[in-house]
């Protein structure tokens, strides 16, 4: 069964579907926020690279959440915002400037660091996100 999702004007897959792991990504951000509330905002959670599944737990802190993974470079991190929503149309796009940047060598999760590793301030739209994914490309 296919699932159809409006796009956001500044998506860059807008006439194409997106892929599962964007939907399932989006579809768990979304239910932590349905099922905490307001508590939810300023956790982290966990997200698998190759499938998209949150994990069912909130973190206090990145390096709780990297350290609870069994391989901390197949996952995102994210700390969610207060009161949002995340779209299929983020998702993906969050999703691919993980794994562009994972291919690229950064390392974006330490399990050994207190900060449980570097976050990149990533902007706070689509547009910005997929320029962010074309300067990773271009090192």
């Amino acid at each position: 069964m296919v699932a159809l999702v409006r796009h956001m004007a500044e998506c860059s897959r807008q006439g194409f579907g997106h892929s599962d792991e964007a939907k399932r990504l989006s579809d768990g951000i979304n239910q932590k926020y349905a099922d905490y509330g307001p508590a939810a905002a300023g956790k982290y959670i966990a997200a698998r690279l190759d499938n998209g599944l949150c994990r069912r737990e909130l973190y206090d802190t990145k390096r709780d959440a990297v350290r609870d993974q069994s391989d901390e470079f197949k996952c995102l991190y994210l700390r969610l915002p207060l009161g949002g929503q995340m779209t299929a149309c983020e998702a993906e796009t969050l999703i691919r400037f993980h794994r562009q940047a994972y291919d690229n060598g950064f390392r974006l999760a330490d399990p050994d660091r207190r900060d449980g590793g570097r976050s990149h301030i990533l902007p706070n739209n689509i547009r910005g996100m997929n320029q962010a994914i074309r300067n990773l490309k271009r090192r």
